[in-house]
């Protein structure tokens, strides 16, 4: 079973899923066709999309040589990786 699992993402938290570069096309038009309520953006992944996600989290954070930036995407894979139990914040 591929239960949807929602996720709750900052507006920097979108802005960088949106700079990964391999994502599928469904979740970066999930990504970015999400609208803002309560200041988050609220955006509903299976969990084989979620875990396409935290793939391309991975790879941008081995392949930035910024290291504040492979922090970022760092922290937001432990994050999402903590939701893809099914839990959602």
């Amino acid at each position: 079973m591929d239960t949807p699992v929602t996720i709750q993402l900052t507006r920097s938290e979108r802005e960088l899923i949106l700079n990964v570069l391999h994502l599928s096309p469904e979740v970066q038009h999930k990504v970015a066709n999400t609208r803002i309520a309560a200041n988050r953006y609220s955006v509903e992944f299976t969990q084989q999309e979620l875990e396409g996600l935290l793939g391309g989290l991975g790879s941008e954070i081995n392949a930035t040589r910024d290291r504040t930036m492979a922090k970022a995407y760092e922290e937001l894979r432990d994050r999402l990786e903590g939701l893809s139990g099914g839990a959602a914040t």
